[in-house]
């Protein structure tokens, strides 16, 4: 997608009726600069960890909820939305919304191994204050214990103020020792809060 762009522009012919139907040069500047701010509001950034390789895996405690750590010094940010300007929307641990009123796609993936055939894990998004978990989900290990799989999950998140507020930890409680690594999350911005 692009913006919108004239070339050659000529006024436009109006109807033979003057006050009818009479769209001037004024007019489509307003449409395309109200349609261009569109493309500014929306993008979307990527990070992921440089840490926990299949070498050095992060270990999660089975009955706890453990925070997912990702640590991205390269993150990928060249199709960060133009409106945000310099905001991080994920640091230290957290998704960073830019504004109350946002909506996002928010995309999770990483490999994991868990101790036991059965096991399983609750995932969760903590915002924190009087609202808690935004998001929960339940997943299993279908391929058995000490056996690598891959994770991926896509969900529509909104923001109002205690998110804005607190940010949102990314949380995994397994019901046994579970091993995760080369995590990333993908964050769109999809829609600007007014």
């Amino acid at each position: 997608m692009s913006k919108i762009t004239f070339v050659a522009k000529e006024f436009a012919r109006t109807n033979p009726l003057p006050e009818k139907n009479k769209v001037t040069d004024a007019n489509l500047n307003e449409i395309k600069a109200s349609v261009n701010a569109l493309y500014d509001e929306v993008g979307w950034v990527k990070y992921t960890d440089s840490v926990n390789t299949v070498s050095n895996k992060q270990t999660l405690t089975a009955g706890q909820e453990n925070i997912i750590t990702i640590v991205d010094a390269n993150p990928i940010i060249s199709q960060k939305p133009v409106a945000i300007g310099a905001h991080n929307l994920f640091s230290l641990n957290k998704i960073r919304p830019f504004t109350s009123g946002d909506g996002y796609l928010i995309r999770i993936d990483f490999d994991a191994s868990t101790s036991n055939a059965n096991g399983n894990f609750d995932a969760k998004i903590d915002v924190g204050g009087g609202i808690g978990y935004i998001l929960k989900r339940a997943e299993v290990f279908p391929k058995g214990a000490n056996v690598t799989q891959p994770f991926s999950t896509t969900d529509y998140i909104y923001v109002l103020d205690t998110f804005f507020s607190n940010g949102g930890t990314i949380l995994i409680n397994p019901s046994h020792t579970m091993l995760i690594w080369n995590k990333a999350i993908s964050i769109h911005r999809v829609y600007g809060g007014r």
